[in-house]
């Protein structure tokens, strides 16, 4: 299956959600790796998922980890991007060895100049950004005007407020470099609804 768009999808902490993913061609999932989540994917899960996939990229989800530690996961995990969902130092992003997604986030008292400014100081170290907020919980016209003036600067991805009723118009106004959707747990191990993930990729699937 080929999609119009790139897709990231991040939380992936199951081999249902992972093999599924990648048979629909997304093209990069995500795994928790926070070191005080307890949510994070174990070491030993990772590398049993990881051995069951092809044609997908890898990503790490980091939050407060060193560099050097960062380097020594993705090394370990063959990760090919790093999603740091903090801010970090530009000096210490120039340490991690892989691509860097960065994540941001927008709300209502959003300053669109003040976060351009400080995406145009990133830009020149991370390999993209993707956009979540805490405040919309969809793509509307609260937050269209204000996206597409993010992507038609940067290589966003959206994280946030999608489904099938919206994602077709958000690609057409927005014009992201993707989207980013989030994976979940499974009902019981092996059984698992991807009702909502399905319903957005029949929207955007390659006819």
């Amino acid at each position: 299956m080929s999609l119009r768009t790139s897709v990231i999808v991040n939380g992936i902490n199951n081999l249902s959600d992972a093999r599924y993913c990648a048979g629909m061609g997304v093209d990069i999932i995500g795994f928790n790796l926070k070191l005080d989540d307890k949510d994070r994917v174990q070491p030993e899960k990772l590398k049993e998922i990881t051995g069951w996939l092809s044609g997908v990229q890898l990503a790490g989800e980091f939050e407060r980890a060193k560099p050097e530690i960062i380097n020594d996961m993705a090394e370990e995990f063959g990760l090919d991007f790093i999603q740091l969902d903090t801010p970090y130092l530009i000096d210490e992003i120039e340490e991690i060895s892989r691509p860097v997604i960065q994540k941001i986030f927008i709300n209502k008292d959003t300053v669109e100049s003040e976060l351009l400014e400080m995406m145009e100081l990133y830009s020149t170290v991370v390999h993209s950004f993707i956009v979540y907020s805490d405040d919309f919980n969809t793509i509307d016209d609260t937050n269209t005007k204000f996206l597409a003036a993010l992507a038609k600067e940067y290589s966003v991805y959206i994280g946030f407020g999608l489904d099938k009723s919206n994602i077709n118009t958000t690609l057409q106004q927005i014009k992201p470099a993707g989207i980013g959707l989030q994976g979940g747990h499974e009902i019981k191990p092996g059984l698992k609804d991807f009702d909502e993930l399905q319903e957005i990729f029949e929207e955007i699937e390659e006819l």
